[in-house]
C-alpha cells in the first residue's frame, strides 16, 4: 500500500510538472521602455490582441530617466522589469557584463542582421532610427539644405540639438562625433562659438523646427516623417558626412518574474508583423525581409557613423561632464 501510494503521488506530480511545462505563457509582463508612446501603445495592442492571456504594464520614461530608474533598482538588488526596450545601446552592454539579461534564441534571428543583435543572444535591435538634419521648408529651400554637418553650423543661432545629458540618442551623437576624426568633440566647441542653441529634450527641438522658432535642428528621420505626414512644414536630411544610425535594443532580464511571456513579447516585436507595426510608423525594420518606409532609403544605402558602445560604456560619464561644462 505504502509503495504504490508513492508511485501515485509520484505520477501525479509528474502529470502537473508535464502540464506547467506545456501551458501557454499568460500573464503580465512588466515592460521599462523609453521609445515614445505613439510608438510602442500600438505594438502593445497589436501584441495583446494577437495574446489576450498576456498583459503588459508599461513603465514609459525618458532615455536619460529610464537608465537612471534601472540602476536604482539594481542597486537596490531587484531589477524589476521582465523586458527592457531603450534607446543606448551601452546601457544593454553593461547590463550584459554585470549578468542582468538573458540569452534568448529567437527564431526570428535569422531575419536580422549580425550588426543588430548580440553575438551571444543576449539582446536585439528592435528598431533603428537615424539622426541627421531635420528642417523647416518653409525657411529654408531647397538649395540651402545642409547637406554636411559644417553647414549645419552656418545657420548659427538658428540650429538647434536636444541636449545629450537628457536625450539618449543625442547623447549616442555625441559619442559618434567624438570618435569621429573629421569632427569630434570640437564640432560641438564650434557650434558653440556658432550660436547653435541647446534644448531640453527631443520633444522641445521638433516643436521648436515646426513652429518655425529654429531653421534647422538635429532630428531624427521617424519623427520628421511623422510630423511631415500630419502637415507640418518639415522635411529631413542625410548628411553627406555621416548620420547616427541608432539601434535600440531590446531585451529579457535575468531574474524576469513571467520569463516564458517575456519571450513571446520580444519575440512578437522582432516578428514581420511587429515590425510592419514599426515601419507604418515610419521607423526602418531591423528584418531584411521587411521593405523601409516609402521614401526613405534602404540601411545599406544610407553613410552611417561609426560608434564603439563598448568605448561609451566606459567614457560615458567622461563624455557627459566635458557637454556639461561647454553647455
Amino acid at each position: 500500500m505504502k509503495t504504490l501510494t508513492l508511485l501515485a503521488a509520484a505520477t501525479a506530480l509528474s502529470a502537473g510538472m508535464t502540464s506547467a511545462a506545456w501551458a501557454e505563457p499568460s500573464g503580465t509582463v512588466t515592460f521599462y521602455s523609453s521609445m515614445q508612446l505613439d510608438v510602442v501603445e500600438p505594438i502593445i495592442e497589436a501584441f495583446e490582441e494577437r495574446h489576450p492571456e498576456i498583459e503588459i504594464d508599461l513603465l514609459y520614461s525618458g532615455s536619460v530617466e529610464l537608465e537612471q530608474r534601472i540602476f536604482s533598482e539594481i542597486e537596490a538588488g531587484r531589477l524589476r522589469a521582465d523586458v527592457i526596450w531603450a534607446a543606448n545601446p551601452a546601457l544593454f552592454l553593461n547590463l550584459k557584463e554585470q549578468g542582468w539579461l538573458a540569452a534568448h534564441d529567437s527564431e526570428h534571428k535569422h531575419a536580422i542582421p549580425e550588426d543588430l543583435r548580440d553575438e551571444d543572444d543576449m539582446f536585439f535591435a528592435g528598431r533603428v532610427h537615424h539622426m541627421g538634419i531635420g528642417y523647416n521648408t518653409n525657411m529654408v529651400s531647397e538649395d540651402e539644405v545642409p547637406r554636411t554637418w559644417e553647414a549645419f553650423l552656418e545657420w548659427g543661432p538658428q540650429a538647434a540639438s536636444a541636449s545629450p545629458l537628457h536625450s539618449g540618442t543625442n547623447f549616442n551623437m555625441l559619442g559618434a562625433f567624438t570618435q569621429n576624426d573629421e569632427l569630434g568633440f570640437e564640432w560641438y566647441e564650434r557650434a558653440r562659438e556658432a550660436g547653435m542653441q541647446v534644448v531640453r529634450g527631443t520633444g522641445d527641438v521638433t516643436r521648436g523646427v515646426v513652429s518655425g522658432e529654429f531653421a534647422v535642428i538635429k532630428g531624427i528621420d521617424y519623427i520628421m516623417a511623422g510630423q511631415a505626414a500630419e502637415g507640418a512644414p518639415v522635411a529631413f536630411s542625410f548628411p553627406e558626412d555621416g548620420v547616427l544610425a541608432l539601434p535600440s535594443p531590446l531585451a529579457v532580464t535575468a531574474e524576469s518574474e513571467n520569463d516564458a511571456a517575456a519571450r513571446v513579447f520580444l519575440d512578437f516585436i522582432l516578428s514581420e508583423e511587429g515590425q510592419q507595426v514599426l515601419v507604418d510608423k515610419f521607423f526602418m525594420p531591423v528584418r531584411t525581409d521587411v521593405e523601409p518606409p516609402t521614401g526613405l532609403p534602404s540601411g545599406d544605402a544610407i553613410n552611417a557613423l561609426e560608434i564603439d558602445y563598448d568605448w561609451m560604456a566606459e567614457n560615458g560619464d567622461e563624455l557627459r561632464e566635458r557637454f556639461s561644462e561647454l553647455y
